[in-house]
């Protein structure tokens, strides 16, 4: 009751800080205030202490963000680095009054006691939820033990696309990918592509292992939350392998040290997937496009497990109120479209910040930057907090696979084997 007490006197604080905003609001009598607008500030000075870890915008341009908005602020940013990490932070006595953090530290933080309830926050604030895209309330949700606490504020999405080389396609006299294809139209345009150009080989398709087994298409459970025990000698698991594995065994489609250097700078890879790099794109020269990710055969309504990066305010923070301010502003519809413009993917669904996307980075004109907003978020898949170490030894799996002498469901079995050893070992500590 103590913790409800104190949000609610800081919420109240908050508040009133932010009243007579101007700008858009709800219709009269709604009782609701349109938190996509930025809230105009007093210009008393406040402080503020926030970690950030390097996860997509860059801890520069969220500095100078904030402190264009407040000049006022005394703002201490603690980069993650060698010997700042966040348990470093911690150890140190020092509690952030934000966090800026990857999906994959999530249990870290939890780990840390450093995640609270956005509830109070959002409730007080009329912070409106209907403002992310379809999926985001229900993922963060899952997050939490009970399903119902809102512990993280994702601020942008990391959205999948398939991009591919058009002169590798007219080369070969193969139609370009398009929306709405399976992995197995990917696998037959592969399979087409695959050729010897003089002495240089040409890939049909790689893709960033691990960024796909988080994207986790057919919303897989790898730890069942219920025994603590992993879950991937199945089936399921089986399917998504063998799709998976598939473009390997195409000759000559062996996988290269890199990806990406062989879509970006050797240009001898017809496509790829993973993550985002629209930026070194543009200025790369390339005649290249984009697709939408491609979906599993008979699961096309099945869109991708969100992996977004978020804020979030520990419990145990100095300055809550300077922490809501700056939320509030960062996740306010102005700076949305200011990094959509930089080609960071929103979370929000209002049109008019999508239709910034990449409107920032010349050379993007005339591609199909649509294709991004085609990933969309599926059902959360159960989560534990083994899950990280288990998607490790998936990835590992996968690529010991690629040389197609081994048998899929004797590497799940003994992967399950691993998984479970590590969910042990953990335990004990």
């Amino acid at each position: 009751m103590k913790t409800r007490a104190y949000w609610a006197a800081a919420m109240a604080a908050l508040v009133a800080l932010t009243a007579g905003c101007g700008g858009h609001t709800a219709a009269p009598g709604s009782g609701k205030q349109d938190v996509g607008q930025a809230p105009k500030e007093d210009t008393g000075p406040f402080k503020l202490t926030m970690f950030k870890e390097d996860n997509g915008v860059s801890a520069e341009t969220i500095e100078q963000i904030i402190r264009q908005k407040f000049p006022q602020i005394e703002l201490k940013l603690i980069k993650s680095g060698k010997g700042s990490m966040i348990e470093d932070v911690v150890a140190s006595g020092e509690i952030p009054d934000l966090l800026s953090f990857s999906l994959g530290g999530l249990w870290k933080l939890k780990d840390l006691q450093l995640l609270s309830d956005l509830t109070p926050f959002i409730e007080t604030t009329k912070f409106d939820l209907n403002r992310f895209e379809s999926g985001i309330v229900d993922t963060v949700k899952s997050y939490s033990d009970d399903g119902t606490k809102f512990l993280v504020m994702p601020f942008e999405l990391n959205n999948n696309a398939l991009f591919y080389n058009k002169d590798i396609f007219d080369k070969a006299g193969v139609a370009y990918p398009k929306d709405g294809m399976t992995w197995d139209d990917v696998y037959d345009l592969a399979k087409r592509l695959v050729r010897t150009d003089g002495n240089v080989q040409i890939h049909g398709f790689h893709y960033n292992f691990l960024n796909l087994i988080y994207k986790n298409q057919l919303a897989l459970p790898f730890v069942d939350p219920k025994t603590n025990k992993a879950a991937v000698a199945n089936e399921r698991w089986a399917y998504w392998t063998k799709v998976m594995t598939s473009f390997y065994t195409i000759p000559g489609n062996q996988p290269p040290v890199d990806e990406k250097t062989a879509f970006l700078k050797n240009q001898n890879l017809a496509m790829r997937t993973g993550p985002n790099y629209v930026t070194e794109l543009a200025a790369s020269g390339m005649n290249w496009d984009v697709a939408a990710l491609p979906r599993f055969a008979g699961e096309q309504q099945s869109g991708s497990q969100m992996n977004a990066p978020y804020y979030a305010v520990p419990p145990a923070g100095k300055n809550k109120e300077a922490a809501y301010r700056v939320l509030t502003y960062l996740m306010s519809d102005e700076v949305m479209i200011q990094l959509a413009r930089q080609g960071r993917i929103p979370v929000m669904k209002n049109e008019a910040v999508r239709k910034e996307f990449a409107k920032g980075i010349p050379g993007l004109e005339n591609k199909n930057m649509a294709a991004f907003f085609k990933d969309t978020i599926a059902k959360p898949s159960p989560q534990t907090k083994y899950d990280g170490a288990a998607k490790s030894a998936m990835n590992a799996t996968v690529v010991s696979l690629l040389g197609g002498t081994k048998d899929i469901n004797t590497a799940l079995r003994e992967l399950e084997e691993q998984i479970n050893k590590q969910i042990e070992q953990e335990m004990r500590r």
